[in-house]
């Protein structure tokens, strides 16, 4: 049994576990009830409860605990709505740096052929410097 004796009952005051029994009197015929192995109809001091009764209390007693699971649901789905649309935000944001870098990975490209026609003038540059460093050597040393 839960807390105060409520639901459906475990065990009797003496430690046995409780059964479950189908009454037979005119009265009651055929409702279930929750018994002490060791009791009888005139013990009171064993366990007896009706199961309906039982019944009753257990969805009583679920009642404010559903309603607690109601409530942490919603919690739970505004906060997945809330963890969705952050989602979706940094998917845009991802989409809006892959533009970005796409953009910056065509600026080194450029980069990269203009260095290669700066190595190459440079290049030509340098072959120039030596051909008149030659001429002039040239011209001191034969004239």
């Amino acid at each position: 049994m839960g807390e105060r004796g409520r639901g459906f009952p475990k065990k009797c005051r003496c430690g046995e576990n409780a059964f479950l029994r189908t009454s037979k009197t005119v009265k009651n015929p055929r409702r279930l009830f929750n018994a002490c192995p060791n009791g009888d109809e005139n013990s009171r001091g064993h366990l007896f409860k009706w199961t309906d009764e039982s019944m009753v209390e257990e969805i009583e007693d679920m009642i404010p605990r559903i309603d607690d699971l109601e409530g942490a649901s919603l919690t739970l789905r505004k906060g997945l709505q809330v963890c969705e649309s952050e989602m979706e935000s940094l998917a845009m944001e991802t989409r809006t740096c892959e533009v970005v870098i796409c953009g910056f990975e065509k600026e080194l490209r450029g980069f990269e052929k203009e260095l290669q026609g700066c190595k190459m003038e440079l290049r030509g540059l340098k072959n120039i410097m030596v051909c008149v460093v030659l001429m002039v050597l040239v011209y001191v040393f034969v004239l």
